[in-house]
This record gives structure tokens, C-alpha cells and sequence, in this order.
């Protein structure tokens, strides 16, 4: 049987801008592999409402089971973070970059436990313009994919 080495770079166009990104393999082993086997992931993305600067995904992305722990659990995130929030108990299963400060909360800023999944190494300042954009003008398409 063959071995297949999986990038650990992938791309993500939210909008006009495209950015590179890599995932933490080592940090996050189970969610970054699981991430990648998700991938593409076509969707858009919604201003998070107590979390800081950040989106998430529409769509839900069930990348681990229920009762998996979370791995590289983040607490203060930064632009260019990947989290994944595996929220079954609302039923928000999201993919979510911070594009400035964030943490993620649920409602009466309660922090929430999310997996860093991996950062945005290239494109981040234009990542970055286009996402404050989205409480203004509304929700950008993003496209998230394997690099080959």
C-alpha cells in the first residue's frame, strides 16, 4: 500500500482575498487530519456575535466525534487563527478565523473551548481588510481547499 503525505498548507479565499494557511499536525493531530479530509469546503461566513473579530462558517463541520477532546485548546486568538468549535450541545459545529483579537464565547461572555487547528502564514494583511468588512457589507464567500 502506497503512502500519500498530506500538505499541510491550504488555501483559503473568503472574498477576494486568498491567503495560505498551515495546519498544526503536531498540536492538533486528529482535528487537522480531519479538517483536511473535509476539504473543499464551499460556504460563507458569519460575523460572530460575541467573540471579537472573527467569523465562522455557516454550515456545520462535524470534524470530530462528540465526545473527542479538543485539542490545542485556544484561549486568546489572534488575526490569522484557525479554530474549530465543536458546539454539538447548540448545535454549532463551525469552522472560525479571527481576523484581529477574539476569543470565543458563548452568550454572557462565557469562553467556550475551540481547537487551534492552524494560523494564516501568507495573505493575512488582505485576509485580514476583507473580513472587517463583513459586519458592513454583509457575508463573504469562502472557499477552503487542499493545496496539491
Amino acid at each position: 500500500m502506497e503512502h500519500i503525505t498530506m500538505s499541510k498548507t491550504i488555501t483559503i479565499k473568503a472574498g477576494d482575498a486568498v491567503c495560505r494557511a498551515e495546519l498544526f499536525d503536531d498540536a492538533a493531530p486528529a482535528t487537522a487530519a480531519a479538517l483536511r479530509a473535509a476539504l473543499p469546503i464551499s460556504d460563507r461566513t458569519i460575523q460572530v456575535r460575541w467573540s471579537g473579530n472573527a467569523w465562522r462558517t455557516e454550515g456545520n463541520y462535524e470534524l470530530q466525534p462528540v465526545d473527542a477532546p479538543i485539542e490545542n485548546v485556544a484561549e486568546k486568538l489572534n488575526a490569522g487563527d484557525i479554530i474549530y468549535y465543536p458546539g454539538y450541545s447548540s448545535g454549532n459545529v463551525k469552522v472560525g478565523i479571527a481576523y484581529g483579537d477574539a476569543q470565543w464565547l458563548a452568550p454572557f461572555r462565557e469562553p467556550v473551548d475551540v481547537c487551534k487547528v492552524g494560523r494564516i502564514v501568507e495573505g493575512l494583511d488582505e485576509f485580514v481588510a476583507a473580513s472587517k468588512r463583513i459586519i458592513f457589507d454583509g457575508p463573504l464567500a469562502i472557499e477552503i481547499t487542499a493545496e496539491s
